[in-house]
């Protein structure tokens, strides 16, 4: 049986953070722990403020309180994130006038070298045929997919999904789940917020409300 590789351990900590935004505040003096390899779900309804969270994590909200810190190092809008991160905000944005592969492409080679070969293994781990048909015209499904690809390409060592399940069908989801679960268990700290209670009680090691 091949053995599976670890990645260092990644330890997410957020210390009495809170976001303030337009007088409305979103997040309230919150602190988590999360350490890999563990997948964790935050689950809320919509307008709950998950996005919110995943966004000041990465360090494109500035906290009214409190910090963020990735393996004892702040997240600081000002500099690169200390370690490498995968994310899906809201809806993941392409050229809809290049391919699939070609977006992906591009993405990979503005921080990485990533070859031809790289970029069809991803879709294919994905569920893409690299058939060069233009983003415009992917169905929502598909565009979820590569979504995720872009997330996972380069072997990110933390990887946060804002509602990933969007669009996708039954198979996608059972796809998505067991792909999760397989980067959990090389070793990646994986965070997923839903609204799916049900779907995170299967996926999570640790739900967060």
């Amino acid at each position: 049986m091949p053995q599976i590789t670890r990645e260092p351990a990644i330890h997410l900590e957020v210390e009495q953070l809170s976001v303030t935004i337009k007088r409305k505040k979103i997040l309230d003096h919150l602190s988590l722990s999360l350490v890999s390899p563990n997948t964790y779900g935050i689950v809320g309804p919509n307008g709950t403020g998950k996005s919110v969270l995943l966004k000041t994590l990465l360090g494109f909200i500035r906290p009214s309180a409190g910090s963020v810190k990735m393996n004892g190092v702040r997240v600081d809008p000002r500099h690169d994130l200390p370690v490498s991160v995968g994310a899906i905000i809201e809806h993941p944005g392409f050229i809809g006038d290049l391919n699939g592969h070609d977006n992906l492409m591009a993405l990979g080679n503005i921080r990485s070298q990533l070859s031809d070969a790289d970029i069809r293994a991803i879709m294919e781990k994905v569920g893409l045929s690299d058939d060069r048909k233009a983003v415009a015209d992917y169905s929502l499904g598909m565009i979820q997919r590569l979504g995720i690809a872009q997330a996972i390409m380069e072997d990110q060592q933390l990887i946060l999904l804002d509602e990933p399940t969007n669009a996708l069908d039954r198979e996608g989801v059972a796809f998505l789940t067991d792909l999760l679960r397989e980067l959990r268990d090389q070793g990646k700290l994986v965070v997923v917020a839903s609204h799916d209670f049900m779907w995170l009680q299967l996926l999570a090691d640790q739900i967060l409300n």
